[in-house]
């Protein structure tokens, strides 16, 4: 039917018109054909804008008052809203420099947007956090404000979860997906329903904002750790918040960090006091307090299945200690510092790690292991550390029998004693930095690249089954922006070897690839083949079962008539 407006998008060099037949067609103007065609208006669409020669938005309005904001690189609607002062809108019109839209019946009626659409920008906001669940072949990403679930097959958005009580710091999904966990600066932890994103219920709360937040597989626990110095393990399986364990004055300064591992049954954490606590997961007891750094601790990771814990602090150290083993023998330098390295950006200058993960790798021949680190620069290096493994001896420990393992144990500690103690020898004179107890250069630097403009906040490790794309890292960039630099707020997927594989976008055309397929199985190889077998079995046993009740009641029924 008749056209009534149309926008030529500079960024996309496509024109898109709307009329009377309540569709936007999307042209190439080389192509006599439409390439596209929104649907969404209800009405004759009356305006059409773009956000901008630089924007790949787009914004139409129709008769009956609706707005609609497009997406031109995916033909996906961001939002939609009705403009109910009016009777029938008759024409709209975008002020860019402005950041306002105006729409027009008998009066004037303006609206500010906020979302620039930057091509290829996942927020406009800082990100807190970005990483993939493969059971739903998901990405998770989230700013102060608002967290948002991509599909990793397509690349669009899902589901987006705004948190308006007060600002995000951590987030994470259950074992099966379906919760998302979303911890705030007041200390409260919501949780929201992954598809709908309604808030279902809350968790006891903390004193002060939750600085870390994890998740327990199996278990059905929430490990938090917060600004008020303790560390509480919450049950989220039942319809009312309970705590099975808390542990109160944990640290003299705020804790900053936290890592868990149930292949080892710890729970380390990190705080602005220069101390890391390791405790046991299943008591909250200390079994051990690492001293050496001289500035908070900024990440922790423990390094599956070896019993070892990497840290770092704001001076740009980077150490490796062994920790206790408690379904084994500890290792003969247990509690100290098995090597150390500076994560140096020139002579003169280091950066501090805000983020790191490992890859390992053990055949019959030799064992790898590769930490990458992401920093405040927002570069991305690779570390080799599988020297250390063969010279200090380390082996793969035994997970913890499940017989010893109850999870739902109550335990309530207060350690403001030991915690003081402790704090002021890690203020002393006494205690040198990180001293390391292997003499031996153990530390290769690798790969390096610049991955983000600012600093990285998020860093994860993905292994996938092809040759050619082993590995993918997720980066979610900037926290807090370096003063006179923007941020980025970009989430990048890469390669190992450096090359940019994709960007989770909200905007732009770049091409989405990542490699994941909606036909790929969601259940693990040999929980399928488990499955299986299980079925086979049966599908053998229940012909046998039925023949035998058919013989047993054969042979009755000729008994009963004397001819058995």
């Amino acid at each position: 039917m008749g056209v009534r407006c149309m926008a030529f998008a500079t960024s996309t060099k496509v024109l898109v018109t709307g009329g009377y037949d309540y569709n936007l067609f999307v042209w190439n103007p080389y192509v006599g054909k439409s390439i596209h065609t929104i649907h969404g208006h209800g009405a004759p669409v009356v305006g059409i804008e773009v956000l901008g020669a630089a924007s790949n938005q787009v914004v139409s309005a129709d008769s009956e008052g609706f707005v609609k904001t497009w997406d031109l690189g995916t033909y996906q609607m961001i939002q939609s809203f009705y403009v109910d002062e009016v009777t029938i809108l008759r024409a709209f019109v975008s002020i860019p420099s402005s950041k306002r839209v105006i729409v027009v019946e008998r009066e004037f009626i303006a609206f500010d947007y906020e979302n620039t659409g930057i091509p290829d920008q996942t927020e406009e906001e800082p990100l807190i956090k970005v990483f993939y669940n493969e059971r739903l072949k998901v990405f998770v990403s989230g700013t102060i404000s608002v967290v948002k679930i991509w599909d990793a097959v397509t690349g669009a958005i899902q589901v987006v979860i705004p948190h308006k009580d007060a600002e995000i710091t951590d987030f994470c999904f259950d074992d099966r997906g379906r919760k998302l966990f979303v911890s705030d600066h007041l200390g409260d932890i919501h949780v929201y329903h992954s598809s709908t994103g309604c808030c279902v219920k809350k968790l006891t709360s903390h004193a002060k904002e939750v600085s870390g937040m994890i998740y327990c597989p199996g278990d059905k626990n929430i490990i938090t750790v917060s600004w008020d110095r303790s560390i509480a393990v919450h049950d989220e399986s039942g319809a009312t918040a309970a705590v099975h364990r808390r542990a109160t004055n944990a640290h003299k300064g705020d804790i900053t960090c936290v890592a868990y591992s149930r292949h080892l049954g710890l729970i380390a954490t990190g705080s602005t006091d220069c101390v890391i606590a390791v405790r046991e997961y299943l008591k909250l007891r200390i079994l051990a307090c690492l001293l050496g750094h001289k500035s908070g601790v900024t990440t922790l990771a423990f390094v599956e299945p070896y019993p070892l814990l990497v840290s770092a602090d704001y001076g740009g150290n980077v150490a490796v200690w062994a920790v206790p083993s408690l379904s084994g023998k500890d290792h003969k330098f247990v509690n100290k510092v098995l090597t150390r390295f500076i994560n140096m950006q020139s002579l003169e200058s280091s950066a501090s790690v805000n983020c790191l993960d490992f890859w390992a790798e053990a055949d019959s021949d030799n064992r790898t292991l590769v930490l990458y680190t992401g920093d405040e620069d927002g570069e991305v290096r690779t570390w080799d550390l599988s020297a250390l493994l063969s010279t200090a001896g380390l082996q793969p420990t035994q997970p913890i029998p499940e017989a010893d393992w109850d999870p739902y144990k109550r335990v309530e500690n207060d350690a403001s004693h030991t915690a003081e103690t402790v704090a002021r020898n890690a203020a002393s004179l006494e205690v040198p930095e990180l001293p390391a107890v292997m003499d031996k250069p153990l530390v290769r630097q690798g790969l390096s690249w610049k991955a983000h403009t600012d600093s990285l906040r998020s860093l994860k490790i993905h292994v996938t089954g092809s040759a050619d794309v082993l590995c993918i890292f997720v980066f979610g960039s900037c926290l807090f922006p370096s003063l006179g630099e923007g941020f980025d707020g970009m989430a990048k997927i890469w390669a190992r070897d450096g090359t940019l594989i994709s960007v989770l976008r909200a905007y732009g055309q770049t091409p989405w690839h990542f490699p994941a397929e909606a036909s790929d199985p969601c259940v693990p190889l040999e929980t399928q083949n488990y499955l299986l077998e299980k079925v086979r079995q049966a599908a053998v046993a229940k012909p046998a079962i039925e023949n035998g009740y058919s013989r047993g009641k054969s042979d009755e029924v000729q008994a009963k008539h004397g001819k058995g």
